[in-house]
């Protein structure tokens, strides 16, 4: 098998400070401590957590049940992050399902407490909240209170917990490990290389359609081969979503979704409503794309075709450089932690054979630091991924302070700084590029980048509505059925402009998001345009904005998302609001139109 060419070969985390191997006895060790501990919090709060119960004592439990939260946390981020680099390996698959059947059993002891707390009455949980010993945590109380309607009784609420192992989560791995073994074969030049999936979708961003179309063929049919498996999956999947919201009575698939954000079904569906309105707006550059490429028919394997001939490669080197530079000229404080992140080999960027795909940032505990895993492939796009995800693991450093229950965002906020970080980067390279085409082909990808994280994003919640709905009501679904729906939904984002070949009907199946956070998707959206109108105040104000900014993000979780945005004076709840972002796309597309009159197009 050929090995996947990246400068970043080497690049893997150091793992001080957590454990020294998956054969660390102190990995197990540490779990049953915790278990232990929070069957002895049990044991202590059950009794006094009921009403009567004193301000003084919530805290004293709420400590205690952060702390045992830390402990469980540690060895269970540390086997999910072995796994993830190496998903094939049966030793770290087997460490990671250890940590989770014990992170199941300590979860166990401690699901009385919400059930506690949301039986106490609301008047009196309100003067509880509202008390100065509950200051630290009168968010998360609030939050864990909108799950009142929707909790089961303690036996069922266990069960439920139990079964998750053997169920959603186990079908959640088969996947991950069916992903992880798929080996794209990919003939370039006339020779066929095997890589893996990020390494053949990395080749749809290179000039040579030849090598887009190889790639799009090579992808294709690696997931033909694994189409029933994945489609079982997916409808595994989705009928277990189906029994639990049928369980709690959630009224509509994404409810449970839109609670963890901390955001209202009105808001999201505000937003989803205004990308909808503008999602001609697609089109419209598709059709400048392929007067700038020359091709009269573009087909979804030429969607992030770069538009000049000349690649614009970037190895790890350039492109650290280049995110330090951009986040330093920002703020000396977020260029001084995201170095942190190089120098202390808090980044996992080789492209390896088996390592999970995509790219993530991974919070772990308070005490601790986060992780970033990247799949560099000497690539601009590539680069663009980076600033992304250093602006997760920053947004993540500075949030340590709120500790384990506050620290980590609702998905909405979370995308937050990593779009913004991305926005940094663009503006820098721009400013910098001298060359008049180079400078529309970064215009032209920022502008596909936008359009992936916005309306794509959207498309994609409206996709994972379509399927949640058809298996309710048809039952266990035909991936043709499936695929149409995927295609139908890809072509109602691109209209005439881009031609959805029927061979790419099946790439839903690849879609991580799907199966790991079910209606997640539209957070990126929601981030995207948020950053927008961020991104548009701070270049009004200069470094006034900077301190309101790194506050934000160093609130973490503890707020709403919507009381957040109102602290930098915004109304997420005003449907002009998303508008705002949107016409700062409009923006950006009539700037490329008019450099490509410029030149000539």
């Amino acid at each position: 098998m050929a090995e996947q060419k990246s400068s970043a070969k080497g690049i893997e985390w150091n793992f001080e400070g957590m454990y020294k191997s998956l054969s660390d006895p102190n990995l197990k060790k540490d779990m049953l401590k915790a278990v232990k501990r929070a069957e002895a919090f049990e044991k202590k709060y059950r009794t006094i957590l009921k009403p009567g119960v004193k301000p003084a004592q919530v805290k004293a439990a709420m400590v205690e049940y952060e702390a045992i939260t830390r402990e469980v946390r540690k060895p269970y981020y540390y086997t999910h992050l072995r796994f993830a680099q190496n998903c094939t390996s049966k030793e770290a698959a087997a460490a990671k399902q250890m940590t989770e059947e014990l992170y199941v059993k300590a979860d166990s002891s401690l699901i009385f407490m919400e059930l506690a707390w949301c039986a106490i009455e609301d008047k009196e949980a309100k003067k509880i909240m509202n008390s100065p010993e509950l200051a630290k945590y009168k968010h998360i109380l609030e939050v864990k209170r909108l799950m009142k309607p929707h909790q089961l009784s303690e036996a069922e609420e266990k069960l439920m917990s139990a079964l998750e192992l053997s169920g959603r989560k186990a079908f959640v791995r088969l996947f991950d490990e069916t992903m992880g073994k798929m080996q794209i074969k990919v003939m370039l030049d006339g020779k066929e290389q095997t890589m893996p999936m990020d390494g053949a979708l990395a080749l749809l961003y290179n000039p040579d359609r030849k090598k887009r179309m190889a790639a799009h063929k090579g992808v294709t049919k690696a997931l033909t081969e694994n189409m029933d498996l994945l489609t079982y999956i997916f409808n595994t999947l989705v009928q277990t979503h189906a029994t639990i919201d049928e369980f709690r009575k959630f009224p509509h698939p994404a409810r449970s979704r839109n609670l963890q954000n901390e955001v209202d079904d009105e808001t999201v569906e505000s937003l989803k409503k205004a990308v909808a309105k503008n999602v001609a707006m697609v089109a419209r550059y598709y059709k400048l794309k392929a007067k700038l490429l020359g091709i009269k028919n573009l087909k979804d394997y030429d969607r992030y075709a770069p538009i000049t001939l000349e690649t614009m490669p970037c190895d790890y080197k350039k492109a650290k450089s280049m995110v330090l530079s951009s986040y330093g000229a920002f703020s000396p404080k977020s260029g001084e932690i995201a170095k942190m992140f190089f120098d202390n080999e808090w980044i996992d960027a080789d492209p390896r054979q088996g390592k999970e795909g995509g790219a993530f940032s991974a919070s772990t505990t308070s005490d601790h630091h986060p992780y970033i895993m990247l799949n560099y492939t000497d690539t601009l796009s590539d680069a663009m991924t980076m600033a992304h995800e250093l602006g997760h693991g920053i947004h993540q450093y500075l949030a340590r302070k709120q500790g384990d229950l506050l620290m980590d965002t609702s998905l909405c906020m979370a995308e937050t700084a990593s779009i913004f970080g991305e926005m940094l980067l663009f503006n820098e390279l721009v400013a910098k590029e001298k060359d008049p085409k180079k400078k529309l082909n970064l215009l032209c990808g920022k502008i596909e980048g936008t359009f992936a994280t916005v309306m794509r994003q959207i498309m994609m919640n409206r996709f994972e509505t379509r399927l949640h709905a058809a298996r309710r009501e048809k039952g266990e679904l035909k991936a043709e059925e499936i695929n149409r729906m995927w295609l139908e939904e890809n072509r109602w984002m691109f209209g005439k402009s881009v031609e959805m070949t029927e061979e790419y009907g099946i790439w839903w199946c690849y879609v991580l998001h799907f199966v790991h956070y079910p209606f997640y998707t539209y957070a990126y959206s929601f981030g995207e345009l948020m950053v927008m109108s961020l991104y548009e105040q701070y270049r009004k104000q200069g470094q006034k904005f900077v301190p309101k900014y790194l506050d934000m993000l160093a609130a973490g979780g503890s707020d709403y998302p919507k009381a957040l945005m109102k602290n930098m004076g915004f109304d997420i709840t005003n449907p002009e609001f998303w508008q705002n972002g949107l016409d700062v796309m409009d923006r950006m597309i009539k700037q490329a139109e008019a450099e490509a009159k410029k030149l000539g197009y």
